[in-house]
């Protein structure tokens, strides 16, 4: 309990360093004109992340060793998601779109996906862990069956008070254990796992929100919508 509670202040102070949140930080829109046009147009451009496909190596080399992937390994495009499991965005992503983007183009071989945790806040942190550390044991399908789980039930768990308590509760339904569950929030190596995929992705790619996507290698700045994405996914992949 002790380097739990000691962990906590350490998680507490990164997130209070950091300046993103799940739509807009909070300082994109210092200064700007009070005009409903203009301020969203300067917030539109505070946060996009830069266009064209990237070289840096967490997206050009994706998927990397220690992703969990879906997907077939001869897949032409890799997506890749930045998700908090406490961004309401994030949950309406992936309960609503994520089974039409695994039905058209997961399943078909036409894409390859991976999630990678990027936590707002503490209980996310933890259940970013938690995930991380089923999936040391159940691999890919553990992985992503516990992330559906806890955006599924989000308003359960991610804003209340107790949401440790809530997080144990949804962890025992899925065969967790009390004991196996403190050690997964508590394990100094997922620990620093968790908060190394963060960091990369706040001081190398400049991940401007939750749920974030790069797709075929460039950073997705369109609307949040299947068909949208779609056409992007569609212009991505080798012409017939």
């Amino acid at each position: 309990m002790k380097k739990l509670l000691a962990a906590t202040v350490i998680i507490t102070t990164f997130f209070a360093s950091s300046s993103f949140a799940a739509d807009v930080p909070a300082s994109s829109t210092a200064g700007v004109s009070s005009t409903p046009a203009t301020q969203a147009q300067a917030v539109k451009e505070a946060i996009k992340a830069p266009e064209g496909v990237l070289t840096n190596k967490l997206i050009a080399d994706a998927p990397l060793p220690s992703d969990y992937v879906l997907g077939q390994k001869d897949a032409p495009v890799v997506m890749i998601e930045y998700a908090s499991l406490s961004c309401p965005h994030c949950a309406m992503f992936y309960t609503t779109i994520m089974p039409d983007i695994q039905k058209n183009y997961i399943d078909t071989g036409k894409i390859r996906f991976v999630l990678r945790q990027f936590p707002l806040n503490e209980p996310a942190f933890r259940g970013a862990m938690l995930v991380n550390c089923v999936a040391e044991q159940g691999g890919a399908e553990k992985y992503y069956l516990f992330n559906k789980v806890l955006f599924d039930s989000q308003s359960k768990w991610a804003f209340d008070g107790n949401w440790q308590e809530g997080l144990e509760k949804i962890a025992a339904i899925g065969g967790v254990s009390k004991e196996q569950f403190l050690e997964c929030i508590s394990n100094n190596e997922l620990e620093a796992k968790a908060l190394v995929v963060k960091k990369q992705a706040m001081d190398d790619l400049k991940v401007p929100h939750t749920p974030y996507l790069y797709i075929g290698g460039e950073a997705y700045n369109g609307e949040k919508d299947f068909l949208s994405i779609s056409k992007f996914i569609d212009s991505k992949l080798p012409k017939k």
